[in-house]
């Protein structure tokens, strides 16, 4: 059995080296365009936060507030991640070392982030009343910068690993929702604490036929996302990272 599957494999490495299509020390751009599908591990809380003031009345010099009319504030934190649907866009160069091994480095930019089950919620927990139209979202936009083994197996069929800094370029959060206070309407903000650099390891598959080319990757992130010692000075246990799915299609350029 041992000997079977010493002479299967090399049969198939024989037949991939026959049969890779990349010409060794050449060198291609490759644009790209495609979607992700991305998430947040770990605890990575979205926060909205509102105030409701009291009426004021008084003379000069004088500001009275009314027992009966306190105002109100607090605080609502969600913590369950969703996926979260976006786009990419980008460019890869890539030098071709041998028929069966190249090394690429991109820069794309990427849509990334998650949503949080709140669409449907409501309530008046503490005399407030709140309502949720929609799931709040975690919009992380960032440069991303794939730097990839390709390792060709037949013909364009490849695949890849590598490692991905991540700068983010915008860090924000979305939603529908109200809240108000005895029928007056809250004074509301909404954020989560994100860092601006992550670190995430790309695998992947990748085909190439004449120039297209459709690539196939999910992203680890392997550094923690959320900043702790936010201004709640609230803490947190398992650390947050980045998960997305992405998937482009390109046209491949030989130079």
């Amino acid at each position: 059995m041992k000997k079977q599957l010493l002479v299967l494999a090399a049969l198939l490495i024989a037949a991939s080296t026959a049969s890779a299509q990349q010409k060794a020390g050449t060198f291609s751009v490759t644009p790209k365009v495609g979607v992700t599908v991305s998430n947040i591990t770990g605890q990575l809380p979205v926060y909205v936060a509102y105030a409701v003031m009291p009426d004021v009345s008084g003379t000069e010099g004088t500001i009275f507030v009314p027992d009966s009319d306190p105002g109100k504030w607090g605080l609502i934190s969600y913590e369950n991640q969703k996926r979260k649907a976006g786009f990419t866009a980008g460019v890869e160069a890539q030098y071709q070392f041998t028929r069966l091994f190249g090394l690429s480095v991109g820069v794309f930019y990427t849509q990334q982030g998650a949503k949080y089950g709140t669409k449907g919620k409501s309530g008046t927990p503490n005399g407030e009343q709140f309502d949720f139209k929609d799931d709040l979202k975690v919009n992380l936009n960032s440069i991303a910068t794939p730097v990839l083994a390709n390792v060709y197996v037949w013909k364009g069929l490849a695949l890849k690993a590598g490692l991905q800094p991540e700068f983010a370029v915008s860090r924000s959060t979305s939603g529908d929702y109200a809240i108000s206070y005895k029928g007056k309407p809250a004074t509301t903000s909404s954020g989560a604490f994100i860092k601006t650099f992550a670190l995430s390891v790309p695998v992947g598959i990748s085909y190439e036929y004449k120039n297209l080319v459709a690539d196939l990757r999910y992203n680890f992130g392997v550094t923690n996302l959320r900043q702790d010692g936010d201004k709640w000075n609230r803490s947190y246990g398992p650390a947050a990272h980045n998960r997305s799915l992405t998937f482009t299609v390109g046209y491949k350029w030989g130079l």
